[in-house]
């Protein structure tokens, strides 16, 4: 059997799945903001009230938080971007159809990871206008 019959017959599953683990850098990157940038987005939409004021309970564990969307992000990096020894092996006689990219994942990777870096720099934004 030839490596690249062999990597195609693989689980394409096999490698892990990347969605959770930005699904979780996702939600820690908005609990993370909960405290400072949730309210501001909401006050730009036109939402409102005494309510809001209650978000900043979340604010100590803001940077455990980060910590955990930064470790999520970095493990989905490790699943996306990392090169599988038996796909790289196939596909050194250049075969397109060995390829294992997916875009949308990796499109979804980068999104979060701006929405996890906003959150980050806002604080160390915020002197400059005031």
């Amino acid at each position: 059997m030839s490596a690249a019959a062999q990597f195609k017959s693989q689980d394409p599953t096999a490698r892990g799945s990347s969605a959770p683990v930005l699904a979780l850098a996702g939600f820690a990157a908005l609990l993370a903001s909960a405290c400072c940038v949730l309210p501001l987005l909401l006050a730009l939409l036109g939402i409102s009230g005494a309510w809001i004021s209650q978000m900043r309970g979340l604010q100590p564990y803001s940077t455990g938080l980060m910590a955990l969307a930064c470790v999520s992000l970095g493990l989905a990096a490790w699943r996306l971007f990392r090169s599988a020894p038996q796909a790289e092996r196939a596909c050194n006689a250049g075969d397109e159809s060995c390829r294992n990219i997916n875009a949308t994942a990796r499109r979804w990777f980068w999104l979060v990871a701006m929405l996890t870096l906003i959150p980050m720099l806002v604080p160390l934004a915020a002197p400059l206008f005031y």
